[in-house]
C-alpha cells in the first residue's frame, strides 16, 4: 500500500478533522477551517471536513470556497447518492449566490 494513502495517512486525516472540530467548538473558526482544509487537501475520504467547510464558508458568503470544497468532496468522498446530491445542491446554490453578488455590485465609473 502506498504510504501516502496508507493507514498513517488516514490517521493524520482523522486527527486533522478532530482538531478542526475542537477548534470550531472553541469558536476559533479560522484555525478550524485551516485544519479542515488540510484534511481536504489530503483527499480525505470522509464527509466531515467537507461538510464543516461548506457550513463555515456558506455562513461567511464565501461562495467560491463552497464551490471548491463541494467539487473536492465530489471527487474524493465515496458516499451514498443522497449525499452526492447534497454536494451538487450546495455547489449550485453557491454558484447562484455568487452570480447575484456580481450582478448587484456597483459599476466603476
Amino acid at each position: 500500500m502506498n504510504e501516502e494513502h496508507g493507514p498513517g495517512h488516514e490517521v493524520e486525516m482523522v486527527n486533522l478533522y478532530l482538531r478542526g472540530a475542537n477548534l470550531e467548538q472553541l469558536d476559533r473558526l479560522e484555525e478550524a477551517a485551516e485544519a479542515y482544509e488540510a484534511a481536504v487537501a489530503g483527499a480525505f475520504d470522509s464527509t466531515g471536513p467537507y461538510d464543516r467547510l461548506i457550513a463555515l464558508y456558506s455562513n461567511q458568503a464565501r461562495h467560491s470556497d463552497v464551490i471548491r470544497i463541494a467539487d473536492s468532496a465530489l471527487e474524493n468522498v465515496r458516499t451514498y447518492e443522497d449525499k452526492r446530491e447534497w454536494y451538487l445542491r450546495m455547489k449550485a446554490e453557491a454558484v447562484k449566490a455568487s452570480q447575484k453578488v456580481l450582478k448587484g455590485s456597483p459599476r466603476k465609473g
